[in-house]
């Protein structure tokens, strides 16, 4: 491919990249499964074309392209001036909301031709969803997630943002014929919910039907109280 210099006088070439299979890496519990696997012997035949992360995950995530949304000059100014100066010094694509010479691997989330291809705004939201929608965007055939959990069960209460954008736009993806994955630590569509159930199937549990298995388990423990109760005797 020929080099493609956009408005600023920035080489843009690598954002015109075509990867047919993605992984896309936030910070959340859940991209420890990444790391896992990345050092597992199924990762080193490379399985994904190209590793998307975002935000400080550039410190952390070997990776293609970064994802940083917030205004690059907003971070120097009002956020960190030390982590924007890091950026400056990027060796990967930055895929951010407005590009600046200063950051030389800067370029803008193309968000016109996203809006208008997706018919929505939705994405909108947070940078884990900008990806996925860029992702469908550009044909992307396949896209593994990890770290976008957004709720933490097991005592805490928080619920980050987002995660109904992202989920949307994963619903998107089975519109265009894109498989997902998500690993299953993740609480992400409940993937943390994926069992292998009582029929043979693998998945969740569905709600509701799952009272009979709850009664016949309580019938089964009384019964073998009144059991025990009269071997006593």
């Amino acid at each position: 491919m020929s080099k493609v210099v956009n408005k600023g006088g920035l080489d843009i070439t690598p954002l015109m990249t075509r990867p047919d299979r993605v992984a896309i890496v936030a910070l959340g519990p859940s991209c420890q499964a990444f790391i896992r696997r990345s050092m597992s012997n199924e990762q080193l035949g490379k399985p994904y074309v190209e590793v998307w992360t975002l935000n400080r995950g550039f410190a952390g995530i070997q990776h293609d392209k970064l994802f940083v949304m917030d205004d690059l000059t907003w971070i120097r100014d009002h956020k960190n001036k030390a982590y924007a100066e890091w950026l400056q010094k990027h060796d990967r694509p930055i895929i951010t909301s407005t590009a600046y010479p200063e950051w030389p691997t800067s370029m803008a989330y193309p968000l016109k031709e996203v809006v208008e291809f997706h018919e929505d705004d939705i994405f909108a939201i947070n940078t884990v969803a900008y990806m996925v929608a860029y992702a469908i965007f550009i044909g992307v055939k396949e896209i593994a997630i990890y770290g976008a959990d957004f709720m933490y069960p097991g005592g805490h209460s928080e619920v980050e943002e987002g995660g109904q954008a992202v989920a949307y736009m994963l619903g998107r993806c089975r519109q265009y014929g894109i498989v997902h994955t998500l690993p299953g630590e993740s609480t992400l569509l409940y993937a943390h919910k994926v069992q292998k159930q009582p029929d043979g199937r693998l998945g969740r549990e569905f709600y509701g039907y799952h009272r009979l298995t709850e009664m016949a388990a309580e019938r089964e423990q009384e019964k073998a109280r009144k059991k025990r109760q009269k071997e006593t005797l």
